[in-house]
């Protein structure tokens, strides 16, 4: 079986996998991303920050595809929450230093902009392969010098990198492989409701793109336009 060589290899083309392999491809490296599902593939959420948006965004080349791919626009929060009944909102532009055109951010879906990003870290020089699903890491000695996986045709295929970046997320079993754990707190150990919904009103102009955010006795919830 050939070994192929990168600098860099990331297991994971959501947002996390796609902005990183990205940044690094930037910089001249030879980067390998390899994602387990074939885009577009569905995913919960996602209620962006500024930060985001006219920060990191901007930095991979993407914010004005995301400005003209029709999200809805978050201008800030809404809430009910607290000791007052009456809503109250924040928005992002009450700061001088995001007033004006960067004082707003988006409500994305996740499967269209996570596309976006790894489309863009494809045109950025990103080798990328969907439908590989990254299952151990290349050790030696107390190096991790690369990472296995099963291709879409179900051979196992190896690759050598300097680095091996996991971004796989939640459902990540990488970190077992090298040693390490997770420490779940009991504190927020919850449950946890999502669903979708036709014909709801949304909030008044100008912030009818604001999530809303309401509590109560026994929890809290919130809704994304």
């Amino acid at each position: 079986m050939s070994v192929e060589d990168f600098d860099v290899v990331v297991a994971g083309g959501g947002p996390g996998g796609s902005t990183v392999a990205t940044l690094v491809a930037m910089q001249g490296h030879r980067v390998l991303l390899l994602e387990k599902e074939v885009f577009p593939r569905y995913q919960i959420g996602e209620s962006l920050l500024p930060a985001t948006v006219h920060g990191v965004c901007r930095m991979l080349g993407v914010a004005d595809e995301l400005a003209g791919a029709g999200f809805p626009i978050k201008r800030g929060g809404t809430f009910r929450w607290g000791a007052r009944p009456e809503p109250w909102t924040f928005h992002f532009g009450i700061s001088a230093k995001m007033a004006g055109s960067t004082s707003h951010a988006y409500q994305v879906e996740r499967a269209r902009f996570d596309e976006i990003l790894l489309n863009n870290a494809k045109s950025k020089g990103v080798v990328v392969r969907e439908g590989c699903s990254v299952h151990d890491v290349v050790e030696d000695g107390e190096r991790v010098t690369g990472a296995k996986y099963t291709d879409p045709d179900g051979n196992e295929r190896e690759v050598s990198a300097r680095f091996v970046i996991d971004a796989s997320g939640n459902k990540s079993r990488l970190y077992s492989k090298v040693g390490g754990s997770r420490n779940y707190s009991e504190f927020f150990r919850s449950l946890a409701l999502f669903g979708y919904f036709e014909g709801g009103k949304r909030l008044p102009e100008p912030v009818s793109g604001n999530i809303l955010s309401v509590a109560f006795d026994n929890g809290w919830y919130w809704v994304i336009p």
